[in-house]
This record gives C-alpha cells, sequence and structure tokens, in this order.
C-alpha cells in the first residue's frame, strides 16, 4: 500500500508538470478547473480516478489528449527507467497502460 501510495503522488506529480509544459500554467488550471466542474474531480482524486481524468481530458482537447497522455506516460516511464509499450490510442489509453505498468511493479 506504501509502495501504491508513493506511486500515485509521482503521478500526480508527473501529470502536473507535463500538463504545465505541454501547455502553460494556467491552460493547465483551466484544465483542471474544467475536470472539476464537469466531472467533479479534483487534481489530488486524479491518480486514483484515471478513467475520469482520461475521458475529461480527451472531452476538452478531443483527439489532441492522445499526445498528451503519451507524454505523460513517457515522462512516467522515464522517471521509473521503465521500458515498454509508450501505444496510446482510441484502443489503449493512459488508463490501461498505468494499469499494466502497475502490475508489472507490483502494485497492486
Amino acid at each position: 500500500m506504501e509502495r501504491e501510495n508513493k506511486f500515485n503522488k509521482l503521478l500526480a506529480s508527473i501529470i502536473d508538470n507535463s500538463l504545465k509544459e505541454v501547455f502553460n500554467e494556467d491552460a493547465a488550471s483551466a484544465i483542471y478547473t474544467y475536470l472539476k466542474s464537469n466531472y467533479a474531480l479534483n487534481q489530488e482524486e486524479i491518480p486514483q480516478k484515471l478513467d475520469v481524468f482520461v475521458d475529461g481530458l480527451r472531452e476538452f482537447l478531443s483527439t489532441g489528449a492522445y499526445p498528451v497522455e503519451h507524454f505523460i506516460l513517457e515522462n512516467l516511464y522515464s522517471n521509473l527507467k521503465y521500458t515498454g509499450d509508450l501505444e496510446i490510442n482510441s484502443e489503449s489509453d493512459l488508463e490501461d497502460s498505468i494499469t499494466n505498468l502497475k502490475n508489472c511493479l507490483k502494485l497492486r
């Protein structure tokens, strides 16, 4: 449980930093506001509710969400020094990839 909590904190930080790097602080804040208003999702809850985050991000950015999800996953893999499949599309999303990563790291 402790390892999963650390992972979730790392994931939240990487998502935040990635959004700010791809866009900027104001745009990342607009995404968080959108998620809170339309999905009742607070920034701190994102690691536990990845499905909601992915749905909201895809609604907000449309197909532009796929490269953002890929960038988040790439940053996470890099931070963990993990090599694996980075493919994200309509069939395989960020949530699936992170669930698979957690399984590989034996966090579940």
